[in-house]
């Protein structure tokens, strides 16, 4: 908005106000025209503009209004205020004075939309500049902008800090979609970007017309320094960005979640920082871990016995020496834990050895690991104290309750449990599994393998015997005959190997029997079976 004091070019300054009417104006106007035609290039030079005689027309038009006549009467004796309405020289803001007439409300709406149009420009300097000082004196002249003509005053510079709000988001977005220039070699080049694009003096200064602005720039940081948490190997950048966020005069719901963010992001980079200084530590306890964990595959593979592994774990490591750590360790420690219990498990799903496996397990609990690991921990304990008595119970032999079962005599089974399944985009089974060893004796070995193998000369016997009259009645149906003979060979040898079990008064391997022996039974109960499920 052009500011032109037709007071000024009409060169009334020295008139006093009740002098000045329209004869005096018509002079001087004439006056005036004659030296913008005499000029050499037809213009009024005023204040840097070149006016026309079209603008001072419009200007000395006012002049029929009284009351501007006196506002502009004094305009035109106080140079300052007069200087910085027509080409805003911050030269009043140093040194603004306040006269009894800023507090006429008539002045203030009539000043305030040629005030505001300069102060504008004056705030964005500022900002752009990070001149703090010519901001405080911009703001200190805030009684001069009525309230109509804030968004005028302000509107350059909220438009400034949104520009630079969304350049921030840009970046987050990039960040997120990995294609931003940053590596993890560089991004700390970020925190000063932050800086320089949103003083934090500066802004703290705004007045209450920023507040929106202020927390939008809050929540815009927050997700850049989410952004940066989850792409880059880097927990300094989340902390210097939020607690630049933090110094930020913020007046939002929000703030309480910048504060959680902040105190995660904080402990984490502590530890790291911990980590770090304690990082040859930390390298030996890796090695330890590895070799446990090494271990864990030799009790599954069965080239390592439980015992052998239960010793192993309990010379690996000195327990206080771990439990001592630091809480920089807590990771480790943890780690270690659970790698003792998948040894502790593979001691009983491959080996069957439920005391080395307790025991393992009783030394995963002596480890300061975290509260989710150790209930975890206890559960499957109790589970296998669970499992320790039906063992204890299996001492003699189950199938004929009479003899010690021996080593070497064991059934091997595997039982299989459906953990969830899928219909869509295609058919699909997850499922877990357990091998089994089922105790007993030499005496029900020898008489379960001659059963099984009266079973297959039946078997096979008939099979073949079907063939051979399905060869003779008719050539082309011995393929028909076979399986006729095979599933008679089926019905009459498990009779022969029932009868032969029976016989000698022992329970017979079959899967419904041994579903029901006391390592099995719960676990039958539970869903698992002897077959693996199908898609």
């Amino acid at each position: 908005m052009v500011y032109i004091n037709p007071i000024e070019i009409l060169e009334l300054s020295d008139t006093e106000v009740q002098d000045i009417d329209a004869s005096l104006v018509k002079r001087a106007k004439r006056k005036l025209f004659a030296d913008i035609d005499l000029s050499d290039n037809g213009h009024y030079e005023y204040h840097g503009q070149n006016l026309t005689k079209s603008d001072c027309e419009r200007a000395i038009e006012d002049l029929e209004d009284k009351e501007k006549v006196e506002f502009y009467s004094h305009l035109a004796s106080n140079f300052e205020l007069n200087t910085f309405l027509a080409n805003g020289s911050s030269e009043l803001l140093n040194n603004l004075k306040h006269e009894s007439i800023y507090k006429l409300p008539a002045f203030v709406n009539f000043v305030s939309p040629f005030f505001a149009s300069k102060i504008d420009l004056v705030l964005l300097k500022s900002f752009q500049n990070n001149d703090v000082e010519l901001l405080s004196s911009a703001l200190r002249a805030g009684h001069l902008i009525s309230k109509d003509d804030l968004n005028r005053a302000f509107k350059s510079l909220s438009n400034e800090i949104q520009n630079r709000i969304n350049e921030t988001d840009k970046l987050t977005e990039k960040i997120k979609e990995e294609i931003s220039d940053y590596t993890d070699d560089d991004i700390e080049d970020v925190i000063e970007i932050i800086e320089n694009r949103f003083p934090i003096e500066f802004l703290n200064k705004l007045p209450i017309f920023f507040q929106s602005q202020i927390n939008k720039i809050a929540a815009s940081l927050n997700f850049l320094q989410l952004g940066i948490w989850n792409e880059f190997n880097t927990t300094f950048v989340p902390v210097k960005l939020l607690e630049h966020l933090l110094k930020l005069n913020i007046e939002s719901v929000s703030k309480p979640t910048f504060e959680k963010n902040y105190a995660i992001v904080k402990k984490k980079h502590d530890e790291r920082i911990e980590q770090e200084k304690n990082a040859p530590l930390l390298k030996e306890w890796a090695r330890i871990l590895i070799s446990i964990q090494e271990k864990v595959e030799e009790v599954e593979n069965e080239t390592l016995k439980a015992s052998d592994a239960l010793s192993f774990v309990k010379s690996a490591f000195d327990l206080n020496s771990l439990n001592g750590l630091p809480q920089f360790a807590n990771e480790i420690r943890t780690q270690i834990g659970y790698s003792i219990r998948s040894m502790s498990i593979a001691s009983w799903n491959k080996q069957s050895d439920i005391k080395n496996s307790l025991s393992l397990l009783d030394y995963a609990l002596k480890i300061n690991v975290n509260q989710s690991a150790k209930e975890k921990f206890l559960q499957d304990r109790t589970e296998l104290q669970e499992l320790q008595k039906k063992y204890e119970g299996v001492l003699v032999c189950y199938f004929c309750g009479t003899h010690t079962p021996d080593k070497g005599c064991e059934i091997n089974t595997t039982i299989y449990k459906e953990t969830s399944r899928s219909w869509f985009p295609q058919r699909s089974v997850q499922y877990s599994y357990s091998e089994i060893k089922i105790p007993r004796c030499k005496s029900c070995k020898e008489v379960h393998s001659q059963g099984s193998n009266n079973y297959y000369l039946v078997f096979i016997g008939l099979m073949i015997l079907g063939v051979i009259i399905g060869a003779v009645t008719d050539g082309e149906h011995f393929i028909i005959g076979g399986i006729i003979g095979a599933v008679l060979g089926w019905i009459v040898g498990k009779i022969v190997e029932g009868n032969k079990v029976k016989k000698v008064g022992i329970k017979d391997s079959s899967d419904s029997t041994l579903a029901s022996h006391p390592l099995l039974i719960e676990r039958i109960k539970s869903g698992w079976t002897f077959s693996k499920p199908t898609a």
